[in-house]
């Protein structure tokens, strides 16, 4: 076990931070400016609203682009859950087969609703006569390629993910091959479709950039949360409706499918467990899933751990954001992750230390923000919570660390000013731009004070300047 801890301590290498000063640009409108109003099409080849990665990140960068005064249509699959959307148009597919129910990856009705939104988003683009489409990973991207022949709109790709260490992890392709084949041909063509291409992580914005696609590629655009609206909940209470005391709890939040690795998480606390016995894993799920809930707990039963491990599932977001509280480590176990987790940034938000692979690290400091497994390996994960549960001065630092980083850098109302730029720069070349300059301003003023305006204007150029930092 020495060996082990002195294996995680080893340093993780930090990419060079850019001090270059920004240059003066008198071409911005939209960060904090008096941007015209803009109209957009939102193309969410998912379940949506939702609970988990993906859809979440979406809700908040359209809610958030509405309260800029922006018109924004989100066109998406009849499917979602009860949650509020501020001020945004919502356009759903017609339901064709009743399904209800809410899967992460791909299931053999996909292709259908996929196929259903290209004709819902082509008549939503000409009704309310849409500036551009805004098309979230890589299924709207197709859609979003199969209209614009017809609406002639420009298309901006958001990058989510990349497909080749996914695509092949769900049980829906029988042939592992073909399913790694099919994400070799996506991730060489799909990015393709957009005009600009916007990613979601300094991992992706490589990704794109090895593509050939440096010069279509923005700035990383951080995913945002309203910190004003993050619930608060009662540690000691929370702890004791989940029948906890004090035992150190570690937690994983979001879903159970294959591609999260929670089988490399379960596989670590046979570490933890040998240093602190009473130690609990608390695994939230935001999606039913019965077949990985029930694989979680054969490996649990497999490795001897089967009563360390406690399944909840949260009624409302609000509530599975408030039990987040009650850990003491928040864990995101997937290695080489090519995005930022929304999960990760809800850990951070509530002032919880967390511990991921270095593979998946994206601009995040080691024993500053995060603390970093070396190797992608359970031991490794392992030695890094039982080096974060031991040391409660490195926890409370890494927490606070951790909170105060994703403050500065995923205000949503700083990704919304960033986001609009993105719109904005992207329309000035097409013939319509000086038709959408004439419109009247979004109206920002009235929704952010001049003093915040500035703020969210400096912390955009500095995320834009330190997309590696």
């Amino acid at each position: 076990m020495t060996r082990l801890t002195e294996h995680v301590q080893l340093e993780v290498p930090r990419f060079p931070q850019v001090v270059r000063r920004p240059e003066q640009r008198n071409d911005i409108v939209g960060v904090g400016g008096a941007e015209p109003r803009l109209k957009v099409c939102v193309l969410a080849a998912c379940p949506f609203p939702a609970n988990h990665g993906t859809p979440g990140s979406i809700r908040e960068l359209v809610e958030a682009t509405a309260e800029r005064g922006h018109e924004v249509h989100v066109v998406t699959y009849h499917i979602g859950e009860s949650l509020p959307l501020r001020n945004v148009h919502l356009h759903r597919i017609p339901d064709w087969t009743r399904e209800k129910t809410i899967v992460v990856g791909p299931t053999r009705n996909r292709p259908l609703y996929d196929f259903q939104m290209i004709f819902t988003a082509m008549k939503t683009i000409r009704r309310h006569r849409l500036d551009l489409i805004h098309a979230h990973g890589y299924e709207a991207a197709l859609v979003a390629a199969c209209c614009r022949p017809f609406v002639r709109v420009p298309v901006l790709y958001s990058a989510h993910n990349a497909m080749g260490d996914e695509l092949a992890s769900y049980d829906f392709f029988r042939s592992k091959k073909m399913a790694k084949a099919l994400a070799w041909v996506l991730d060489r063509t799909v990015p393709r479709i957009g005009d600009r291409c916007i990613p979601h992580s300094a991992n992706l914005q490589e990704f794109l950039h090895a593509r050939g696609l440096s010069e279509r590629t923005d700035p990383v655009l951080n995913f945002g949360v309203d910190f004003e609206r993050m619930p608060v909940g009662d540690r000691q209470r929370l702890r004791a409706e989940c029948r906890l005391t004090d035992e150190p709890v570690i937690l994983y939040s979001g879903v159970v499918d294959q591609f999260q690795r929670l089988d490399l998480l379960l596989e670590s606390m046979v570490h933890v467990l040998s240093r602190f016995p009473r130690a609990k894993l608390l695994v939230l799920t935001n999606v039913p899933n019965g077949k990985g809930d029930a694989a979680l707990h054969q490996q649990a039963k497999a490795l001897g751990i089967e009563g360390s491990l406690v399944m909840m599932s949260p009624q409302s977001l609000e509530q599975g954001l408030k039990v987040i509280s009650i850990c003491d480590v928040a864990v995101v176990p997937r290695p080489k992750a090519p995005g930022f987790p929304i999960k990760l940034l809800n850990y951070m938000a509530a002032k919880r230390a967390c511990v991921m692979f270095a593979s998946s690290c994206s601009r995040l400091s080691h024993g500053e923000h995060v603390w970093l497994a070396a190797d992608d390996t359970p031991e490794s994960l392992g030695g890094a919570m039982v080096r974060v549960l031991k040391d409660e001065t490195l926890r409370n630092r890494i927490a606070e660390g951790g909170h105060q980083f994703v403050v500065a850098r995923h205000d949503r109302r700083v990704a919304a000013a960033q986001l609009c730029d993105s719109y904005t720069r992207m329309l000035r070349s097409t013939r319509r731009w000086d038709k959408i300059a004439a419109r009247p301003a979004a109206g920002i003023g009235s929704l952010i004070g001049r003093n915040e305006s500035a703020a969210i204007r400096e912390i955009a150029l500095e995320t834009e300047l330190n997309a590696y930092a």
